[in-house]
């Protein structure tokens, strides 16, 4: 059951990080159509989609020639929370922050997913269990 109290949340929390680098790109919403995403997915190992209005966000397994800029570790937050939990996304991103590291959230419907610089994973997945162990 999804759980929507912050304590628990934090106190709970733990950290998977799925293997690979990843990076985040876009294809213009007159270039995309869910069809070849479809044929894409597989072929491309994209992790999510996300529709805007400019086009399609796609995050995918980066390659060897991804800047360096745009190198993501892909870190999963391991409790089931509600999608009407308050503060937890919160008290996450503060905990990043006061380490210093920048973080793009993502939230699904079982867990929150973050991602972080790929040199500072290791970095991340310290401040976030310093955070569920304060809890």
């Amino acid at each position: 059951m999804a759980e929507r109290d912050l304590k628990t949340l934090l106190s709970s929390l733990k950290v998977k990080h799925h293997e690979g680098v990843w990076r985040f790109e876009t294809i213009p919403a007159e270039a995309s159509s869910w069809a070849d995403l479809v044929t894409l997915q597989t072929a491309r190992d994209i992790a999510m989609l996300f529709r805007e209005d400019e086009g399609l966000t796609v995050i995918l397994r980066a390659e060897t020639d991804t800047p360096a800029d745009n190198q993501w570790a892909w870190l999963q937050l391991s409790v089931y929370s509600d999608l009407q939990a308050v503060g937890f996304l919160a008290a996450v991103s503060n905990a990043l922050s006061d380490a210093g590291i920048p973080c793009n959230a993502v939230a699904a419907y079982h867990h929150d997913h973050l991602f972080v610089p790929a040199d500072k994973a290791e970095a991340a997945i310290a401040a976030l269990e310093g955070l569920a162990a304060s809890a």
